[in-house]
C-alpha cells in the first residue's frame, strides 16, 4: 500500500514538473523592425541621423526565466550630406567643404536575457556583445578625395566595429506558441575607428524595435 501510494505520488510530482515545464517555452524565434536613431560622430560634424532596419534572433531558456540569445539585424543602405566646417583639421579651404557619403549597417550580437514570466505580459531585459559592419565610414573617406579642400582624416578608416547592446522590453503572450513584441528599447555602442570621430571612436546609439515571436 505504501509502496503504491509513493508511486502514485511520485508519479503525480512528475506531471506537475512536466506541467510547469510546458508553462514557460524553453524557444523562441524572433522577427522584428528595428529603428535606429544612430551617432556616428561625437563632435557633432557628423549630425545624427534615422535607420530603418529588420532582423531576427532566437533565444534558449535553461530555466524559466534566464536564457541565452542571439540576434542579427540589417538596416538599409542611406544617403547622407555631411558639412566638414571650415577650419577644421578635415577641411583645409576657406569654405565649408560639403559631401555626401552611403552605407549600410548590419550588427550580430549574443548574450543573457532574463525574461520575467506572467499572465498577460513577459518584461524582459538583456545584455549582448558582438560586433557591428559598415562602410559608411570608408564612402566618407573616399568622398573627401573627391572635394577640393577636404582630407581624409583617416588613411584607413575601420568598417568592423566592436559593439554592446543593453535594454529590454516587453513581450505579449497570444497562446503557448506565438507572442507580440510592442516594444524594446535599447541602448547600442559602437567603436568604429575614423579619425572623423574627434579622438574619441565610441558612438552611442539608441534603438526601437517590435515584432513577433514563435516560442517552442
Amino acid at each position: 500500500m505504501k509502496m503504491r501510494s509513493a508511486i502514485v505520488l511520485g508519479m503525480v510530482l512528475l506531471c506537475g514538473a512536466v506541467a510547469f515545464a510546458q508553462d514557460s517555452p524553453k524557444a523562441e524565434i524572433s522577427i522584428v523592425y528595428s529603428y535606429l536613431d544612430a551617432h556616428p560622430q561625437n563632435s557633432n560634424i557628423i549630425k545624427p541621423f534615422s535607420l530603418d532596419g529588420g532582423g531576427v534572433g532566437g533565444a534558449f531558456f535553461f530555466s524559466k526565466y534566464i536564457g541565452i540569445e542571439a540576434e542579427f539585424n540589417g538596416y538599409a543602405s542611406f544617403s547622407h550630406s555631411i558639412i566638414i566646417p571650415a577650419g577644421n583639421p578635415a577641411c583645409l579651404g576657406a569654405a565649408n567643404c560639403t559631401l555626401s557619403a552611403t552605407g549600410d549597417l548590419f550588427s550580430y550580437n549574443v548574450g543573457p536575457i532574463v525574461k520575467f514570466r506572467a499572465k498577460h505580459f513577459e518584461p524582459f531585459i538583456e545584455t549582448m556583445f558582438g560586433g557591428a559592419h559598415t562602410d559608411f565610414y570608408g564612402s566618407i573617406f573616399s568622398q573627401c578625395g573627391a572635394v577640393i579642400g577636404c582630407v581624409s582624416a583617416s588613411r584607413s578608416p575601420s568598417n568592423n566595429a566592436w559593439d554592446f547592446i543593453i535594454g529590454g522590453g516587453i513581450d505579449i503572450p497570444i497562446g503557448r506558441s506565438f507572442a507580440i513584441r510592442p516594444v524594446e528599447v535599447d541602448y547600442m555602442l559602437t567603436r568604429f575607428g575614423t579619425g572623423f570621430t574627434g579622438g574619441n571612436n565610441n558612438q552611442s546609439n539608441f534603438r526601437y524595435q517590435g515584432g513577433v515571436l514563435f516560442r517552442f
